[in-house]
């Protein structure tokens, strides 16, 4: 994976870039395929950050930095980084696993379906 992309610049810039996008394509564009299109790049703005958000819950359960302050033991007192027992979070290390494999196997089939819709739009 590329780690310069997004590229590092300006936030303000970033969002005046996406502005000029969405102008250009509302271009020739109707009603009906600009909602179309809208919603197409919603739903993908949806699909990476719940993607990005799993994948950081299960980071932060591995480094056993998911600290929850609403808990009950943190409002009677107990602080976020004391526990009561000596246990890690690597005993949920297959759980972490299933849903890493899980996630895998996802991938593979929305892989295949991409393959699919692309090679039926090449046989049109």
């Amino acid at each position: 994976m590329n780690n310069n992309f997004p590229p590092n610049i300006h936030p303000t810039t970033y969002n005046l870039i996406a502005v000029a996008v969405g102008i250009i394509l509302v271009g020739d564009l109707n009603a009906n395929e600009q909602n179309s299109l809208g919603n197409w790049f919603m739903l993908l703005g949806q699909y990476l950050a719940t993607n990005a958000s799993q994948q950081q819950l299960i980071e932060s359960r591995i480094e056993n930095s998911n600290i929850n302050i609403n808990s009950k033991k943190s409002k009677n007192g107990g602080g976020p980084f004391t526990t009561d027992s000596n246990v890690s979070n690597q005993t949920q290390r297959g759980e972490v696993d299933f849903l890493l494999d899980a996630l895998d196997k996802i991938q593979q089939e929305l892989n295949n379906i991409k393959n699919e819709v692309d090679s039926d739009i090449n046989n049109l």
